[in-house]
């Protein structure tokens, strides 16, 4: 009985919360497309002081000349006047420190009285090249101590060249960034380097697998074959060129997403839309994992420094996040980590559960997702429910990222930083 009593509060209260929440976008695909890089929310200035850095690291002396525009650590910081609390944000998967999302935050977090240090994503060239040990990112851990490595150069930095004064610091991610900001909070636990006084956690991914593979098949189930990719991008770029001038022609999953936002897609091009701009980073993640690390999988011609990458590419052939895990990620750990390795056992270490029992006892972290979130399964929410409990809070939409800058989320966001507690009411 009581159980029975229990399961009908839980969703009484789920209704409510169901039903006051006001995000105005209610396919997941949509939201995703329109509404993960817009601002949503008064009162947030346009733009924010941002000064970027550059850090000389070991592995910035070890880069292929074809890679030159990506020599050295980049970082940007936003700082306040005086003394004040400074918070990261770690970028979603592949995206750059500067990257529309990223920024939002910035003027975010900025307006709300942080220093703010914005941090590349570990599947970003820029980190892969200058920042990571193995230069091969997919593993929880090892990617979490090299961003934890980066993160305290950023802030010696910043701290000798800016005078910046910080009373405590904290911690958010999204996306990829989210789940990788529960790795930093478990290392930070042992190392004492940042002693992070909150972490917010954005839309995690809990299994890097299968949320990678859930993104590849966007793209492979909505298409005959790998020869239909060129049509689409075809498609996409006479868009592009009739919405971007040539000088600010950047092709990134955002400015895909900007481009097509006004369009009436259905669901399956909204799907295989936002699988191609997985893709792109996937394409780029392969690449430069591939040249750099010498395993001349794709090709075995080094280009360059301003050579054509046409025939690079056209050997990657759409090479997707499930190809850098079967021949690149997979053969490199299981030669270092010995011949008794299987598949599944890497698998295991880009899963947030190999932390869990950390996470269970962890009052200081907050996690916010939604129930149509496709990158995540079942398992991965009753996860995020189980393991942070009331410091957890699902939202009935918005699929993944689409209403991380609306109103609603951004209060909660900041409130929870400000006192450690998140209010589960909508």
């Amino acid at each position: 009985m009581k159980k029975y009593l229990k399961s009908l509060c839980m969703l009484l209260l789920t209704v409510n919360i169901f039903a006051e929440y006001k995000f105005p976008i209610k396919n997941p695909y949509v939201a995703t497309i329109v509404g993960s890089s817009k601002i949503m929310i008064d009162g947030i200035p346009k733009t924010v002081p941002i000064k970027e850095f550059q850090i000389p690291m070991l592995k910035s002396a070890n880069i292929p000349k074809n890679m030159w525009y990506d020599k050295e650590f980049k970082f940007s910081l936003s700082k306040q006047k005086g003394r004040a609390p400074l918070i990261y944000v770690l970028s979603g998967t592949g995206s750059a420190y500067n990257s529309t999302r990223t920024q939002n935050f910035q003027k975010i977090f900025y307006n709300a009285g942080y220093h703010v240090l914005t941090v590349t994503s570990v599947f970003n060239s820029n980190f892969i090249l200058n920042a990571s040990n193995s230069r091969v990112p997919g593993v929880l851990i090892q990617d979490g101590l090299d961003l934890y490595n980066a993160m305290g150069d950023m802030l010696d930095k910043v701290k000798i060249e800016e005078n910046l004064e910080i009373s405590d610091i904290y911690l958010m991610g999204y996306s990829m960034g989210a789940t990788h900001s529960a790795v930093l909070s478990y290392l930070d636990s042992v190392g004492k380097d940042f002693n992070f006084k909150r972490v917010f956690m954005v839309n995690p991914s809990i299994n890097l697998y299968y949320s990678a593979k859930i993104l590849d098949e966007m793209l492979t189930r909505n298409i005959k074959d790998k020869a239909e990719i060129v049509k689409i991008i075809d498609e996409v770029m006479k868009v592009v060129k009739k919405n971007i001038s040539p000088s600010d022609l950047q092709i990134t999953e955002e400015s895909i997403y900007s481009i097509f936002e006004k369009e009436e897609l259905s669901n399956k091009e909204m799907q295989r839309l936002i699988g191609l701009a997985f893709n792109l980073t996937a394409i780029d993640l392969n690449y430069v994992v591939d040249q750099i690390n010498g395993t001349n999988i794709y090709s075995r011609e080094t280009p360059r420094k301003f050579g054509s990458m046409y025939p690079y590419f056209k050997d990657i052939n759409f090479a997707n996040f499930s190809d850098y895990l079967n021949k690149l990620a997979y053969p490199y750990y299981l030669k270092i980590l010995g011949g008794d390795l299987k598949f599944n056992d890497m698998i295991k270490y880009g899963d947030l559960r190999i932390i869990r029992s950390y996470l269970e006892k962890e009052n200081k972290i907050a996690v916010v997702t939604n129930e149509d979130d496709f990158i995540l399964a079942e398992k991965d929410k009753s996860f995020i429910q189980d393991v942070f409990k009331e410091k957890s809070l699902i939202y009935p939409y918005g699929g993944h990222c689409g209403n991380m800058f609306y109103e609603t989320n951004v209060k909660k966001m900041l409130e929870f930083l400000e006192k450690g507690v998140l209010n589960n009411e909508i």
